[in-house]
């Protein structure tokens, strides 16, 4: 019995695999700060879509964070606890297989200290479909760009 319960959570296992991160960036910043992720879709260069966020309020383990992307406005309320940290945002969808194929932006709040937040983009993308620049306000002498 024993052996089958080993074995059955070796098969289980083999298929779970963590997501693997094209691009990572951590951004820095102050209050009402802006930042922007600038997406660019290999095959269609002229169209430029950034993915820009700031925050406004702080209260011990909240967060008021406002994004837009595609000219679409949202608020987040991101917290240090419970698993609240993160927002996941889809850059490309594919839909013969939504959930393997697209290309999405991960937004995570790290931390809070002394006035400045820590925040982390990542960016998955498998199929190497999207030219990404980080376009941080800290450092707009040295923008990153990944390809």
């Amino acid at each position: 019995m024993r052996k089958i319960f080993i074995l059955c959570v070796f098969f289980i296992s083999s298929f779970c695999a963590e997501p693997e991160f094209a691009h990572i960036y951590d951004f820095k910043l102050n209050k009402d700060e802006r930042a922007s992720v600038e997406i660019k879709e290999l095959g269609y260069e002229n169209d430029v879509q950034n993915f820009d966020f700031y925050w406004t309020l702080f209260d011990n383990t909240n967060m008021i964070v406002h994004t837009k992307f595609r000219k679409y406005p949202r608020q987040f309320v991101m917290s240090l606890r419970r698993n609240l940290n993160w927002y996941s945002q889809t850059l490309i969808p594919d839909y013969t297989n939504p959930n393997i194929d697209r290309a999405r932006l991960v937004f995570e709040f790290k931390d809070f200290s002394r006035g400045i937040a820590t925040f982390r983009v990542y960016i998955e993308d498998r199929d190497s479909r999207l030219e990404v620049k980080f376009l941080d306000p800290k450092n707009m002498n040295n923008i990153q760009n990944t390809n």
